[in-house]
């Protein structure tokens, strides 16, 4: 099927209510998908008990789960995009089904590390399609589907933790996660009976194959995309990692050092409907490259903040800016490089958000050690986001194949 074979078809499914049903459908998806793998911090201690691993054991799970959903699904979402949609979501729902069963008969690290890789491919898989898809159902609300369907992101952190602590209250690790991958198996399982490209989306005319990656991975300004896209989100591993440690450093008392990434997840699920709401409005790119700016000002000015009221300032920042990149940049991607193969092209992005989501930490770590304090390490961090600005407007504006 093609656009220039039901043009109608097309232009009557935009805006229409099936779309609305694949966000609504996706938001929980991803509260589901999100609450289990970066709610990780609250059932560490009880994975660790439950299977005797070590610290680093259980760090390295999470790491290898983290990759998985970025690195391995996006890989995975790349050439999924040469299938329907049904039987890939099939194949997701039996792979977030597999890693339950795998987890209850689990007995070794090794065994741990495959159950939650599983959980991180499928998860990944999921993540790749949801938020290529919802876009492509979009013409006039396109900004403020995308922004409730990534809402779910924001949701997951947000009341998943209650969740696990009462599973665990009345039950065993493994019989909690069952029942939370589970309900997202259901949830996957439902969603492919609906989900499905728009009628006429030209899906087949240039098929994703070794030859497609190459030409994509060619084109200078899919590169300035590539590099740019995850040069905006760098600040907010850095934070993941080390937020305590720097407002404690700027002798910001501990509460509010513990509380700030939910401070900035919590503002962020209201500013994801905003900034879809403002980019329908202003347009979509502008509303994503202020939100970039204003990240980067707040990395900026982070290490010059001594007080709690201009710390809360500083996270609010980070939370207003963080909403809007998270949501407006997939259907901007889709506009500039084309809703073809839109799937395979998300992935493409997730493999390269996966690399600096691993380096840059670590790289952060590595610079506070050798300079002994955190104003450099987040100096450089401030300017790296506004270089990934310039480099994803070069490559968004321009770009159209």
């Amino acid at each position: 099927m093609t656009t220039t074979e039901h043009p109608v078809a097309h232009e009557a499914a935009l805006d229409s209510l099936r779309g609305w049903l694949i966000v609504a459908l996706g938001v929980c998806m991803l509260t589901l998908i999100w609450g289990t793998v970066f709610t990780f911090t609250v059932y560490a201690d009880r994975l660790a008990a439950t299977f005797a691993l070590t610290a680093v054991q259980v760090s390295s799970v999470f790491s290898i789960t983290s990759a998985a959903l970025l690195a391995v699904g996006g890989l995975f979402g790349v050439f999924a995009a040469r299938f329907t949609l049904r039987p890939v979501f099939a194949l997701v729902a039996v792979g977030l089904a597999g890693s339950i069963a795998l987890l209850q008969i689990a007995d070794s690290f090794a065994s741990v590390v495959l159950a939650f890789a599983v959980l991180g491919t499928a998860g990944g898989t999921a993540f790749t399609i949801i938020i290529s898809l919802a876009p492509q159902w979009f013409d006039d609300y396109q900004g403020l589907a995308m922004s409730i369907t990534m809402t779910g992101v924001g949701l997951g952190p947000l009341v998943m933790p209650q969740a696990w602590l009462w599973l665990f209250e009345r039950t065993s690790f493994q019989t909690g996660f069952a029942a939370v991958v589970g309900l997202t198996a259901v949830f996957v399982g439902a969603s492919s009976l609906v989900y499905r490209r728009p009628p006429g989306t030209a899906q087949d005319s240039d098929p994703v194959n070794p030859e497609w990656v190459r030409r994509r991975l060619s084109d200078r300004r899919f590169l300035s995309t590539a590099v740019g896209f995850p040069l905006v989100f760098t600040w907010f591993y850095v934070l993941s990692a080390h937020l305590v440690d720097i407002l404690t450093a700027n002798s910001i008392g501990m509460g509010v050092a513990a509380a700030g990434i939910s401070i900035i997840g919590g503002v962020s699920v209201v500013t994801r409907i905003a900034g879809g709401y403002v980019g329908d409005r202003v347009g979509l790119q502008p509303t994503f490259l202020a939100s970039a700016g204003l990240a980067g000002v707040c990395a900026l000015v982070l290490p010059f903040v001594h007080s709690t009221v201009f710390a809360y300032a500083a996270l609010l920042g980070f939370g207003i800016a963080l909403g809007p990149l998270a949501t407006l940049w997939s259907p901007i991607i889709l506009t500039a490089f084309g809703q073809e193969n839109a799937t395979a092209t998300v992935g493409l992005l997730n493999v390269s958000t996966a690399v600096f989501a691993l380096v840059a930490p670590t790289g952060a770590s590595v610079l506070h050690r050798v300079t002994g304090g955190w104003v450099v390490p987040l100096v450089a961090l401030g300017i790296v986001t506004i270089l990934g600005l310039g480099f994803f407007y070069t490559g968004t504006s321009q770009a159209r194949v």
